[in-house]
């Protein structure tokens, strides 16, 4: 696995969780994963290995995790741009299902082929495709009555 591979599993659990402390102590474990599946099959592709491993840590702390009521800080490392809003992205955290909120991390946060998530998952690449289609519908609306609501305010 490579430092780019490393930094994508520790994006997605932080999208995930909005939780420092625990996207760490997942991203840790995933990555262990991801490499013992490339031990064990040298041609797996290490976005394939990323999709597995990272499903399978999910599965183990999504009950942990109170999605919607992020838990992250500054002093923690994660840098988002300054001016960044991460609300829409906390309101789709929490209401997104499981498998839109995944989906979009994979393909548009850490921009994997739908190929490799259908790999990775067993799942096809049309089910990956539907869901992606319907979690960006959901984002879209999240991100435009955001947008709404500031321009409201400001009277603009």
């Amino acid at each position: 696995m490579t430092e780019a591979d490393v930094q994508s599993i520790a994006l997605f659990f932080y999208f995930a969780f909005l939780d420092d402390q625990k996207a760490v102590e997942a991203a840790t474990q995933a990555l262990a994963l991801g490499r013992v599946r490339k031990q064990k099959n040298p041609q797996l592709k290490n976005s394939v290995a990323i999709v597995s491993a990272t499903k399978v840590t999910w599965d183990k702390y999504k009950s942990r995790v109170s999605r919607g009521r992020p838990n992250t800080s500054v002093e923690s490392g994660w840098l988002i741009p300054e001016g960044f809003d991460l609300g829409p992205w906390r309101e789709f955290q929490k209401t997104a299902s499981e498998d839109e909120l995944l989906t979009v991390i994979w393909s548009k946060i850490l921009k994997m082929e739908d190929d490799d998530i259908s790999e990775g998952l067993g799942i096809t690449q049309g089910t990956i495709r539907y869901r992606l289609g319907r979690a960006l519908r959901k984002l879209g609306s999240m991100t435009q009555n955001v947008g709404k609501l500031k321009h409201g305010a400001t009277g603009k």
